[in-house]
């Protein structure tokens, strides 16, 4: 039987709700985590970007996050989230909860997009995942698994045991 590690890296998703009443319902808080493959893929990203894209249906539902992920691969000037997109974080940001992402109540996708500096020193897109997430109250914490963009751009290997040792310093 063989086990596979993943990295687990949390962050929260602020929700912004419409008000019934005369006042504004405040925003709460649901989580996603963005499930790396390995602790050696995740210290391995320099910034994920979260872009939310509202689930306009329930036809929709079923293929949004492949269609998605083929146009981030594709075409990637093609997407228009549906929520402006929050700042780039890198790992140990989301580790701490900082650049949370603000999201309206109801269905959305969110696309995780892991992105590293090639050798010319220029971001490219290393994974990719994608969830369906329904925000409201009391939400409960939402995985996003990513999975490498393209094999030609294999793991580097680290000395880290956990992403926690890396945002530390302890390990390379």
């Amino acid at each position: 039987m063989t086990r596979t590690a993943r990295a687990l890296v949390a962050i929260a998703v602020v929700g912004l709700g419409a008000a019934c009443s005369s006042g504004e319902a405040d925003p709460s808080t649901g989580t996603y985590t963005v499930q790396f493959p390995s602790t050696a893929a995740a210290v391995a990203t320099d910034f994920v970007q979260i872009l939310a894209f509202e689930v306009k249906s329930p036809d929709e539902r079923a293929g949004l996050c492949q269609e998605l992920i083929t146009a981030r691969l594709t075409t990637p000037g093609s997407l228009t989230p549906s929520v402006p997109a929050a700042p780039a974080a890198n790992i140990c940001e989301m580790r701490a909860g900082r650049k949370p992402v603000t999201v309206p109540y109801g269905e959305h996708a969110l696309l995780a997009i892991a992105q590293r500096k090639d050798r010319q020193d220029q971001l490219r897109d290393f994974m990719i995942g994608c969830a369906i997430m329904t925000l409201g109250d009391g939400d409960a914490p939402l995985p996003i698994p990513v999975r490498l963009v393209s094999v030609n751009a294999p793991v580097p290997t680290t000395t880290c045991g956990s992403v926690g040792e890396y945002c530390d310093g302890r390990c390379q």
